[in-house]
Protein backbone atom coordinates (compact mmCIF):
# COMPACT_ATOMS: atom_id res chain seq x y z
CA UNK A 1 0.00 0.00 0.00
CA UNK A 2 3.13 2.27 0.62
CA UNK A 3 3.10 2.37 -3.32
CA UNK A 4 -0.75 4.04 -3.62
CA UNK A 5 0.39 6.52 -0.68
CA UNK A 6 2.95 7.47 -3.54
CA UNK A 7 1.53 7.97 -6.15
CA UNK A 8 -1.49 9.56 -4.12
CA UNK A 9 0.75 12.25 -2.31
CA UNK A 10 2.48 13.03 -5.51
CA UNK A 11 -0.79 13.33 -7.18
CA UNK A 12 -1.72 16.36 -4.31
CA UNK A 13 1.31 17.99 -5.00
CA UNK A 14 0.01 18.42 -8.54
CA UNK A 15 -3.04 19.43 -7.85
CA UNK A 16 -1.43 22.44 -6.43
CA UNK A 17 -0.48 23.60 -9.89
CA UNK A 18 3.51 22.22 -10.46
CA UNK A 19 3.81 23.06 -13.77
CA UNK A 20 5.29 20.59 -16.68
CA UNK A 21 8.03 22.00 -18.62
CA UNK A 22 8.16 22.31 -22.29
CA UNK A 23 10.95 20.83 -22.75
CA UNK A 24 13.98 20.85 -25.13
CA UNK A 25 13.83 20.20 -28.85
CA UNK A 26 15.34 17.06 -29.24
CA UNK A 27 14.12 13.44 -30.49
CA UNK A 28 11.41 11.83 -29.05
CA UNK A 29 13.01 8.65 -27.08
CA UNK A 30 10.64 5.42 -26.85
CA UNK A 31 8.51 6.19 -23.61
CA UNK A 32 8.63 3.60 -21.30
CA UNK A 33 5.85 2.42 -19.37
CA UNK A 34 5.74 2.49 -15.13
CA UNK A 35 7.77 0.15 -13.37
CA UNK A 36 7.78 -0.34 -9.21
CA UNK A 37 11.08 -2.17 -8.18
CA UNK A 38 10.75 -4.14 -5.36
CA UNK A 39 14.05 -5.86 -4.63
CA UNK A 40 16.63 -3.68 -2.85
CA UNK A 41 20.08 -3.73 -4.11
CA UNK A 42 20.97 -4.64 0.02
CA UNK A 43 18.90 -6.28 2.72
CA UNK A 44 20.85 -4.80 5.33
CA UNK A 45 22.00 -1.63 6.52
CA UNK A 46 25.02 -0.55 8.16
CA UNK A 47 24.57 1.89 10.35
CA UNK A 48 28.48 2.86 10.26
CA UNK A 49 28.37 3.16 6.40
CA UNK A 50 26.06 6.67 7.21
CA UNK A 51 25.26 6.50 3.34
CA UNK A 52 23.46 3.58 1.52
CA UNK A 53 22.08 3.42 -1.77
CA UNK A 54 18.93 0.72 -1.83
CA UNK A 55 17.22 1.36 -5.46
CA UNK A 56 18.05 2.13 -8.36
CA UNK A 57 16.15 2.39 -11.71
CA UNK A 58 16.00 3.35 -15.24
CA UNK A 59 13.53 4.37 -17.83
CA UNK A 60 13.10 6.57 -20.97
CA UNK A 61 10.91 9.09 -21.24
CA UNK A 62 9.77 11.93 -23.83
CA UNK A 63 10.45 15.76 -22.70
CA UNK A 64 7.72 17.12 -21.27
CA UNK A 65 6.23 14.18 -19.61
CA UNK A 66 4.82 14.43 -15.81
CA UNK A 67 5.46 11.35 -13.89
CA UNK A 68 5.49 10.74 -10.44
CA UNK A 69 8.63 8.81 -7.96
CA UNK A 70 8.19 7.54 -4.82
CA UNK A 71 10.50 5.33 -3.04
CA UNK A 72 9.42 3.73 1.04
CA UNK A 73 12.05 2.23 3.40
CA UNK A 74 10.32 -0.52 5.57
CA UNK A 75 12.68 -1.94 7.91
CA UNK A 76 12.43 -3.72 11.06
CA UNK A 77 13.37 -3.08 14.92
CA UNK A 78 16.41 -0.99 14.99
CA UNK A 79 17.69 -3.32 18.35
CA UNK A 80 21.35 -3.38 18.22
CA UNK A 81 22.17 -0.47 17.42
CA UNK A 82 23.82 2.30 18.93
CA UNK A 83 23.57 5.43 19.87
CA UNK A 84 20.08 4.52 21.46
CA UNK A 85 18.43 6.80 18.89
CA UNK A 86 19.14 7.01 15.08
CA UNK A 87 18.07 9.32 12.94
CA UNK A 88 17.32 7.66 9.39
CA UNK A 89 17.02 10.25 6.41
CA UNK A 90 15.32 9.02 3.05
CA UNK A 91 16.54 10.78 -0.72
CA UNK A 92 14.72 9.77 -3.79
CA UNK A 93 17.07 11.44 -6.56
CA UNK A 94 16.58 11.49 -10.24
CA UNK A 95 19.21 12.35 -13.07
CA UNK A 96 18.19 13.51 -16.52
CA UNK A 97 20.18 12.79 -19.72
CA UNK A 98 20.50 16.70 -19.33
CA UNK A 99 22.79 16.23 -16.54
CA UNK A 100 19.47 17.89 -14.31
CA UNK A 101 18.80 16.83 -11.20
CA UNK A 102 14.90 16.38 -9.08
CA UNK A 103 15.11 15.17 -5.81
CA UNK A 104 13.01 14.61 -2.21
CA UNK A 105 13.88 14.26 1.01
CA UNK A 106 12.19 12.51 4.15
CA UNK A 107 13.18 10.93 7.30
CA UNK A 108 12.72 10.39 11.08
CA UNK A 109 14.34 9.29 14.65
CA UNK A 110 13.92 5.58 15.11
CA UNK A 111 14.45 3.92 18.85
CA UNK A 112 15.80 0.22 19.19
CA UNK A 113 12.39 -0.95 20.68
CA UNK A 114 10.48 0.67 18.55
CA UNK A 115 9.35 -1.96 16.12
CA UNK A 116 9.08 -2.09 12.71
CA UNK A 117 8.53 1.22 10.78
CA UNK A 118 8.63 2.99 7.13
CA UNK A 119 9.92 6.32 5.41
CA UNK A 120 8.35 6.90 2.57
CA UNK A 121 9.63 10.22 -0.05
CA UNK A 122 7.36 11.35 -3.27
CA UNK A 123 8.01 13.61 -5.56
CA UNK A 124 7.11 14.61 -9.47
CA UNK A 125 9.31 14.46 -11.73
CA UNK A 126 8.88 16.95 -15.41
CA UNK A 127 11.39 15.37 -17.74
CA UNK A 128 13.14 18.47 -19.67
CA UNK A 129 14.86 16.12 -22.60
CA UNK A 130 14.01 12.96 -24.04
CA UNK A 131 16.50 9.61 -23.13
CA UNK A 132 17.07 7.61 -20.45
CA UNK A 133 16.75 8.50 -16.75
CA UNK A 134 17.85 7.31 -13.34
CA UNK A 135 16.10 7.18 -10.28
CA UNK A 136 17.85 6.20 -7.16
CA UNK A 137 16.84 5.45 -3.27
CA UNK A 138 19.77 6.74 -0.83
CA UNK A 139 19.67 6.18 3.18
CA UNK A 140 21.75 8.48 5.40
CA UNK A 141 21.85 6.99 8.95
CA UNK A 142 23.39 8.61 12.02
CA UNK A 143 23.30 10.20 15.69
CA UNK A 144 19.93 13.32 15.61
CA UNK A 145 22.31 15.60 17.71
CA UNK A 146 25.17 15.13 15.80
CA UNK A 147 25.40 13.91 12.13
CA UNK A 148 28.61 15.17 11.45
CA UNK A 149 30.20 12.85 14.05
CA UNK A 150 31.57 9.19 14.20
CA UNK A 151 29.26 6.82 13.05
CA UNK A 152 26.66 4.78 14.84
CA UNK A 153 27.15 0.73 15.08
CA UNK A 154 24.59 -1.95 14.75
CA UNK A 155 22.82 -3.17 11.75
CA UNK A 156 19.00 -2.80 11.01
CA UNK A 157 17.33 -5.04 7.55
CA UNK A 158 15.08 -4.13 5.13
CA UNK A 159 11.86 -5.48 4.72
CA UNK A 160 11.50 -6.69 1.36
CA UNK A 161 8.60 -8.28 -0.53
CA UNK A 162 9.60 -12.00 0.47
CA UNK A 163 9.34 -11.20 3.85
CA UNK A 164 6.39 -9.03 4.18
CA UNK A 165 3.72 -9.27 1.20
CA UNK A 166 1.59 -6.56 1.89
CA UNK A 167 4.04 -3.45 3.73
CA UNK A 168 7.72 -3.64 1.74
CA UNK A 169 10.54 -1.45 0.63
CA UNK A 170 9.89 -0.14 -3.25
CA UNK A 171 10.56 2.23 -5.78
CA UNK A 172 8.09 3.37 -7.81
CA UNK A 173 8.34 5.84 -11.34
CA UNK A 174 4.74 5.83 -13.26
CA UNK A 175 4.14 6.11 -16.67
CA UNK A 176 3.57 9.65 -18.20
CA UNK A 177 0.06 10.42 -16.69
CA UNK A 178 -2.29 12.47 -18.57
CA UNK A 179 -3.81 15.75 -17.63
CA UNK A 180 -6.79 14.36 -16.48
CA UNK A 181 -5.20 12.21 -13.54
CA UNK A 182 -6.31 14.29 -10.16
CA UNK A 183 -6.65 14.30 -6.52
CA UNK A 184 -8.59 16.43 -3.70
CA UNK A 185 -7.52 16.86 -0.70
CA UNK A 186 -9.49 15.56 2.88
CA UNK A 187 -11.80 15.93 4.63
CA UNK A 188 -13.17 19.57 3.35
CA UNK A 189 -12.72 22.31 5.57
CA UNK A 190 -9.77 20.86 7.62
CA UNK A 191 -8.87 18.15 10.24
CA UNK A 192 -12.03 16.02 11.47
CA UNK A 193 -12.54 14.30 14.61
CA UNK A 194 -14.16 10.82 14.77
CA UNK A 195 -15.72 9.78 17.73
CA UNK A 196 -15.68 5.65 18.51
CA UNK A 197 -19.09 4.67 17.01
CA UNK A 198 -19.18 7.56 14.64
CA UNK A 199 -18.60 7.70 10.77
CA UNK A 200 -16.64 10.20 8.53
CA UNK A 201 -17.98 9.86 4.75
CA UNK A 202 -15.69 11.72 1.80
CA UNK A 203 -17.41 11.64 -1.73
CA UNK A 204 -16.14 12.82 -4.83
CA UNK A 205 -17.00 13.26 -8.14
CA UNK A 206 -14.62 12.59 -10.99
CA UNK A 207 -14.98 13.51 -14.76
CA UNK A 208 -13.32 10.67 -16.66
CA UNK A 209 -14.34 11.59 -20.11
CA UNK A 210 -10.63 11.62 -21.18
CA UNK A 211 -9.87 8.42 -20.53
CA UNK A 212 -10.16 6.68 -24.46
CA UNK A 213 -13.10 4.48 -22.60
CA UNK A 214 -10.32 2.74 -20.78
CA UNK A 215 -10.32 1.20 -17.23
CA UNK A 216 -9.24 3.82 -14.05
CA UNK A 217 -8.44 3.29 -10.95
CA UNK A 218 -9.34 5.33 -7.83
CA UNK A 219 -8.53 5.56 -4.63
CA UNK A 220 -7.89 7.53 -1.32
CA UNK A 221 -5.06 8.11 1.03
CA UNK A 222 -5.64 8.97 5.03
CA UNK A 223 -3.45 10.54 7.28
CA UNK A 224 -5.30 9.82 10.99
CA UNK A 225 -4.10 10.24 14.30
CA UNK A 226 -4.88 8.58 17.09
CA UNK A 227 -5.96 10.81 19.93
CA UNK A 228 -3.64 9.98 22.57
CA UNK A 229 -3.15 13.62 23.58
CA UNK A 230 -5.68 16.08 23.95
CA UNK A 231 -3.89 18.78 22.31
CA UNK A 232 -2.33 17.08 19.20
CA UNK A 233 -3.51 17.79 17.15
CA UNK A 234 -5.60 20.49 18.12
CA UNK A 235 -8.77 18.31 16.95
CA UNK A 236 -8.16 15.78 19.60
CA UNK A 237 -8.90 18.73 22.07
CA UNK A 238 -12.81 17.96 21.52
CA UNK A 239 -12.66 14.03 22.13
CA UNK A 240 -14.66 13.42 25.24
CA UNK A 241 -11.54 11.46 26.55
CA UNK A 242 -8.50 11.07 25.36
CA UNK A 243 -6.09 7.91 26.79
CA UNK A 244 -2.63 7.89 26.37
CA UNK A 245 -2.05 4.36 25.94
CA UNK A 246 -4.88 3.74 24.08
CA UNK A 247 -5.45 2.67 20.89
CA UNK A 248 -7.63 3.21 18.11
CA UNK A 249 -9.16 0.45 16.13
CA UNK A 250 -10.88 1.58 12.69
CA UNK A 251 -12.87 0.16 9.98
CA UNK A 252 -12.25 1.72 6.01
CA UNK A 253 -14.18 0.79 3.02
CA UNK A 254 -14.22 2.77 -0.23
CA UNK A 255 -16.84 2.78 -3.74
CA UNK A 256 -16.64 3.66 -6.70
CA UNK A 257 -20.02 3.84 -9.04
CA UNK A 258 -20.33 4.98 -12.46
CA UNK A 259 -22.94 7.77 -12.49
CA UNK A 260 -25.80 7.25 -15.20
CA UNK A 261 -27.36 10.49 -17.30
CA UNK A 262 -30.49 9.36 -17.49
CA UNK A 263 -32.84 8.15 -14.18
CA UNK A 264 -33.49 4.37 -13.54
CA UNK A 265 -30.37 3.25 -15.43
CA UNK A 266 -27.66 1.15 -13.54
CA UNK A 267 -24.31 1.49 -14.44
CA UNK A 268 -20.80 0.18 -13.09
CA UNK A 269 -20.13 -0.43 -9.11
CA UNK A 270 -17.31 -1.66 -7.64
CA UNK A 271 -15.95 -2.02 -3.66
CA UNK A 272 -12.85 -2.40 -2.43
CA UNK A 273 -11.43 -5.35 -0.20
CA UNK A 274 -9.12 -6.25 2.12
CA UNK A 275 -6.17 -7.01 -0.59
CA UNK A 276 -7.26 -3.40 -1.93
CA UNK A 277 -6.88 -2.16 1.94
CA UNK A 278 -10.33 -1.72 2.96
CA UNK A 279 -11.28 -3.88 6.21
CA UNK A 280 -10.29 -3.12 9.92
CA UNK A 281 -7.02 -1.55 11.16
CA UNK A 282 -5.75 -0.52 14.83
CA UNK A 283 -3.31 2.47 15.08
CA UNK A 284 -1.68 1.95 18.39
CA UNK A 285 -0.48 4.46 21.06
CA UNK A 286 3.64 3.18 20.11
CA UNK A 287 2.25 4.38 16.61
CA UNK A 288 0.31 7.60 17.01
CA UNK A 289 -0.49 8.02 13.32
CA UNK A 290 -0.96 6.05 10.67
CA UNK A 291 -1.24 6.50 6.77
CA UNK A 292 -3.46 4.02 4.80
CA UNK A 293 -4.57 3.65 1.34
CA UNK A 294 -7.38 1.47 0.01
CA UNK A 295 -8.30 1.53 -3.55
CA UNK A 296 -10.42 0.27 -6.63
CA UNK A 297 -8.11 -0.98 -9.37
CA UNK A 298 -9.26 -1.68 -13.12
CA UNK A 299 -13.12 -0.08 -12.36
CA UNK A 300 -14.15 -0.26 -16.53
CA UNK A 301 -16.90 2.11 -17.19
CA UNK A 302 -20.17 0.36 -18.63
CA UNK A 303 -20.41 1.66 -22.49
CA UNK A 304 -24.65 1.30 -22.11
CA UNK A 305 -26.83 3.80 -23.38
CA UNK A 306 -27.03 6.40 -20.17
CA UNK A 307 -24.14 5.53 -18.40
CA UNK A 308 -22.02 8.31 -18.14
CA UNK A 309 -18.38 9.47 -17.75
CA UNK A 310 -18.43 10.45 -14.06
CA UNK A 311 -17.10 8.58 -11.19
CA UNK A 312 -18.25 8.98 -8.01
CA UNK A 313 -15.70 7.61 -5.03
CA UNK A 314 -16.91 7.45 -1.36
CA UNK A 315 -14.65 6.54 1.22
CA UNK A 316 -15.80 5.59 4.85
CA UNK A 317 -13.76 6.24 7.59
CA UNK A 318 -15.83 4.45 10.93
CA UNK A 319 -14.10 4.22 14.25
CA UNK A 320 -15.01 1.27 16.22
CA UNK A 321 -13.77 1.33 19.43
CA UNK A 322 -10.76 2.69 21.60
CA UNK A 323 -9.73 6.43 21.46
CA UNK A 324 -11.14 9.36 18.93
CA UNK A 325 -8.88 9.67 15.76
CA UNK A 326 -8.39 12.69 13.79
CA UNK A 327 -8.63 12.57 9.88
CA UNK A 328 -5.99 15.29 9.07
CA UNK A 329 -6.32 17.51 5.97
CA UNK A 330 -2.61 18.15 5.93
CA UNK A 331 0.29 20.97 5.40
CA UNK A 332 2.97 20.99 4.00
CA UNK A 333 4.87 19.49 6.90
CA UNK A 334 2.42 16.88 7.36
CA UNK A 335 0.63 13.61 4.88
CA UNK A 336 -2.71 15.06 3.35
CA UNK A 337 -5.54 13.20 3.14
CA UNK A 338 -7.25 12.79 -0.29
CA UNK A 339 -9.26 10.81 -3.02
CA UNK A 340 -7.68 9.98 -6.57
CA UNK A 341 -8.38 9.09 -10.04
CA UNK A 342 -5.74 8.17 -12.62
CA UNK A 343 -5.43 5.76 -15.47
CA UNK A 344 -6.09 1.86 -14.61
CA UNK A 345 -2.12 1.11 -15.69
CA UNK A 346 -0.82 3.73 -13.82
CA UNK A 347 1.26 1.62 -11.59
CA UNK A 348 2.54 -0.56 -14.54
Amino acid sequence: MLVRAGIAFALFVAALGVAVPAGADTAPAASSGGTVDRTPTTRVLNVADEHTAFFSTTFDADAGESRFVSTGLVVMDAKGTSPNEIFLGVTLLCTSPSGATTEAEGGRNVWPGGGEFSITVDMMLNTDVAGSYTCQSDVMMCDPGDCNGSPGTGKVKIVTRKMDPKEHSFLLVTAALPAWAQAIQEPPGGDQLVAPGKSLVLTETFDVSEDGGQSVEVGAMLSMTNCIEDDYPTACGSAKSVKTNGSAKVRLSITAKQLPTEQGVTCATKSGNKVTGTGAWTITWQQHHAVNVLWVPDFELSQAAGCGNSVQVQVTVKVLKGNSLVVESGDKAKWSSLVYVVPGDAFG
